[in-house]
């Protein structure tokens, strides 16, 4: 008897605000994937551009790919915009492709090749930088933590033979973070659009009372949490264009998107929501004891909180000094 196998679904959830310019060009770079078993979940935000015109136009092109639209009724921000999208979400994995970026076509192919051989809950891909016409202004984007693995001890070396032909991508290397090592809260990976996450993590954010209170910088919160469920792999290969438009919310200068650019006053937005997220995710894994400590037992629930109060490194003390300087 020959035994059936079936590839997991990824839904690519797009949370889209008046991003009508761009959004059909980062669409259509989901339909053309090279993975084949996917979906769409265009989550819009009370745009008052043209964007819900683009999205239902590209649904009516192409009806040889599963697309799904989610109208909020109000503007709640990006991670509420994500968990609507997430409730009908059919994949096992899931995105949150910001509306204006492009993901090349092995994006879904190399992240769940990764996912498959190191069962993380979250995977980042380093990323490319490109403006508002799609000039390319970086291919090492300093926003990318890792820039390179050559140091790493735990490289894993991924080929092309190593899975099925249908998974066929690029030599490239991963790193397993480990959550013990890197610890909560602080930034390990590339943003939004350079992810894919497990479903049934982000399922348990569906239990989040007010999640509109997070408005800006969901990737954060959704990434860190994640992280702390099940740690994290970065992929050393740019898998995407982040695209800078002056709109973003670092307002870094589009030629270098470097930290040490930021404005004083988006450095200091930086520590306000790791603040912000160690607090709301407190309280969120305290109100919802029964569910955690049923997952991973009394003596997992209690590590889960001694990492969320215990979890400051020398990069997130650097940030705040950083900050504090006049």
């Amino acid at each position: 008897m020959t035994i059936k196998f079936s590839t997991p679904k990824i839904s690519f959830i797009v949370t889209c605000y008046n991003k009508a310019l761009y959004l059909k060009e980062c669409l259509l770079s989901i339909k053309e994937q090279s993975y084949v078993n996917k979906e769409i979940v265009v989550v819009d935000d009370c745009s008052s551009d043209e964007s819900v015109s683009v999205i239902e136009n590209f649904k009516a092109e192409n009806p040889d790919i599963d697309v799904k639209i989610v109208r909020n009724k109000q503007n709640v921000g990006q991670l509420t915009s994500f968990l609507n999208g997430v409730k009908v979400a059919d994949g096992e994995f899931v995105t949150i492709t910001d509306g204006d970026d492009v993901l090349f076509s092995e994006f879904a192919a190399a992240h769940i090749k990764t996912h498959l051989n190191t069962t993380v809950a979250l995977t980042s891909a380093r990323q490319i930088e490109i403006d508002e016409d799609g000039t390319v202004h970086s291919m090492k984007s300093s926003d990318c933590p890792f820039l390179s693995l050559e140091n790493f001890s735990e490289n894993v070396k991924f080929t092309p033979d190593m899975f099925s032909t249908d998974f066929e991508t690029k030599d490239f290397e991963v790193k397993v973070l480990d959550n013990k090592k890197y610890t909560f809260a602080t930034w390990h990976w590339s943003p939004s659009s350079s992810a894919v996450l497990r479903k049934s993590v982000c399922d348990y954010l569906l239990h989040l009372k007010n999640p509109e209170k997070i408005k800006i910088t969901a990737d954060k919160f959704i990434f860190s949490f994640a992280h702390l469920i099940g740690s994290s792999a970065i992929i050393d290969a740019p898998l995407y264009a982040y695209r800078r438009h002056g709109e973003n919310y670092s307002k870094a200068i589009p030629m270098t998107g470097s930290e040490k650019y930021h404005k004083k006053s988006t450095q200091k937005n930086y520590i306000r929501n790791n603040l912000l997220i160690r607090t709301v995710v407190w309280h969120f894994v305290t109100e919802n004891k029964a569910l955690f400590a049923e997952q991973f037992n009394h003596g997992g629930y209690i590590k889960i909180l001694n990492k969320i109060i215990f979890s400051f490194d020398l990069s997130t003390i650097k940030s705040v000094l950083k900050s504090l300087w006049v």
